[in-house]
């Protein structure tokens, strides 16, 4: 059977006695115990050697246990109400029941980026688009940004068009996962994967130069799937399309010194429309940094304007502003 760190945990504190249980969970907060108790609940029937292989990882003594203590409802109602009491406890079981199953490959936003990229590059494009398309979208970016460059745009166009993907294929893939990196987890359902909007998001976050090489590769063999990436992407042309009042929003969140690298070697239009939305005072020193900027590296002026686009997209999420594309349309 493939376990979870968190079944595993759990795995041994059900074959602890009452006293080493009630010790164990005085040592740790609410949270933690709230979080140990759960997987307690939600263990499956267990055989003695699924235990004895994970008491195993304990030590040679561990070996010697010979009663295997199931989980389950009753065990971790148990646990609780002598920590808690039992209206507590039966608050706690309540919101365990409606916790979701965590994400299958949630563990992969914790692992760094150059040895995601290291297991991917030797792995099918395929499943490499199923990975990615299945962590945190900036840390899918920073795995795509150690990808060889042929590798990262055959991955980002696989995560264009892949369709739902059944969960016995994502449990399969951190399954092998687990042998390698030493962790995995289970979903249940169709689990949504991949698609057009999700290549965008992880390009969004991509260093520009990255972003740049992937879509001109993928541009250069599907002109169509290119262009329905780069329609899903937001990027600094966005911003410079965005009405004054967002705009506004997002030169308040950026210090001076950036805004003014990011429009190093743009056009007349596009300095004004951003002077345009400062206060005469910050419009006067923005020019003044504007002008006391000698030549720049290309990459340096991108990643300038990186932060003025990372910048309207968190405060898009947080609804302080809203931005859209060039042919969107609103209902007034």
């Amino acid at each position: 059977m493939q376990l979870t760190g968190a079944q595993r945990a759990a795995i041994v504190f059900a074959q602890l006695d009452d006293m080493r249980a009630d010790a164990l969970l005085k040592a740790l907060s609410e949270n933690e115990s709230v979080r140990l108790l759960a997987e307690v609940a939600r263990l499956p029937v267990l055989s003695p050697d699924d235990v004895a292989t994970v008491m195993a990882d304990f030590g040679a003594a561990a070996l010697a246990y010979r009663e295997v203590r199931q989980g389950g409802a009753a065990v971790a109602r148990r646990r609780l109400e002598d920590r808690f009491g039992a209206a507590r406890a039966s608050e706690i079981l309540s919101d365990v029941e409606t916790v979701p199953v965590s994400e299958p490959l949630e563990y992969l936003n914790h692992v760094a980026p150059a040895q995601v990229a290291g297991f991917l590059n030797d792995e099918h494009p395929q499943v490499a688009a199923l990975v990615l398309s299945r962590i945190d979208a900036e840390h899918a970016a920073k795995v795509v940004d150690n990808l060889d460059n042929v590798v990262a745009t055959d991955v980002v166009r696989r995560m264009a068009t892949m369709d739902a993907v059944p969960a016995a294929l994502v449990e399969e893939v951190a399954r092998r996962l687990d042998t390698r990196l030493s962790a995995a987890a289970l979903g249940v359902g169709e689990l949504a994967a991949g698609g057009v909007t999700a290549a965008a998001t992880v390009l969004n976050n991509v260093d520009p130069g990255s972003e740049h090489e992937v879509l001109r590769r993928i541009e250069a063999s599907d002109p169509e799937l290119a262009e329905r990436i780069r329609s899903e992407m937001f990027v600094f042309a966005d911003v410079v399309r965005l009405d004054d009042r967002a705009l506004q929003t997002v030169l308040r969140s950026v210090d001076l010194q950036t805004s003014a690298l990011a429009l190093k070697g743009v056009t007349p239009d596009v300095v004004d429309k951003f002077m345009g939305n400062m206060s005469e005072r910050t419009a006067g020193d923005f020019e003044e940094a504007l002008q006391s900027l000698g030549p720049q590296r290309a990459s340096a002026v991108n990643a300038a304007q990186n932060v003025l686009v990372k910048t309207a997209r968190d405060l898009a999420e947080h609804g302080e502003i809203v931005i859209g594309r060039e042919n969107d349309s609103f209902v007034p």
